[in-house]
């Protein structure tokens, strides 16, 4: 949790960090920080050039989700620690590691694994509200299950857990997903990709929505 910074992490960080580090898995490092302003600072040179035409707004969650991420690979003993942004988003990470990065307007959150724990996985942060109505149609499918959730969050949290899915899953199948192809049963965490493969899914309501999937 901001890690190293010269401040003291906010409530919400130690909130968030607490709640992160709750869905994570044996091998798992997780971390979160707030966004500030002058975050760019923390991209390495390899990683903003990979990110030169995003907004200054951006460059500043960038920074400081890498920020994050490159903590954790120092504490996985790892001294080349670029993260650069691949060609359709997605964080390239070192040989042998499994990761992902996500950020809200407030906060950036990261995990990573060394590639013997887990084959992949992924992270979403959502502020803790209801999704547009417009959304909601995109999102929730037939073949989703939402169990005893808060109707005025579950479409939110299907949201997190389906970007979680994506992230983990695009590594291992190269393959953009819309909402409507992946199937998520939030009652026994479990969801599937048109590839056939399962993921574990987890999620947290408080103080955000976080989401983690995995596969094994």
């Amino acid at each position: 949790m901001d890690i190293g910074s010269q401040n003291a992490p906010s409530r919400l960080e130690s909130a968030v960090a607490e709640a992160l580090n709750g869905l994570a898995l044996p091998g798992l490092l997780a971390g979160c920080r707030r966004i500030r302003d002058g975050d760019a600072q923390f991209l390495l040179p390899a990683e903003s050039a990979s990110i030169a035409k995003r907004e200054h707004k951006a460059r500043a969650a960038s920074g400081a989700g890498r920020r994050v991420a490159h903590e954790l690979l120092q504490r996985l003993g790892y001294t080349d620690l670029t993260v650069t942004r691949g060609r359709m988003g997605d964080p390239v990470w070192p040989p042998d590691i499994v990761g992902s990065i996500a950020h809200d307007d407030e906060l950036a959150v990261a995990v990573v694994a060394r590639t013997d724990a887990m084959r992949s996985v992924g992270v979403d942060i959502e502020p803790a509200l209801p999704l547009p109505p417009d959304l909601l149609p995109i999102v929730i499918t037939p073949q989703d299950r939402l169990g005893d959730l808060d109707p005025l969050l579950a479409g939110r949290v299907l949201f997190a857990a389906k970007e979680a899915i994506y992230k983990a899953s695009f590594p291992l199948d190269g393959r953009v997903l819309g909402f409507e192809e992946i199937a998520v049963d939030l009652e026994t965490g479990e969801a599937a990709t048109p590839s056939g493969r399962r993921f574990m899914v987890g999620f947290t309501v408080t103080p955000k929505i976080l989401a983690l999937a995995y596969t094994a």
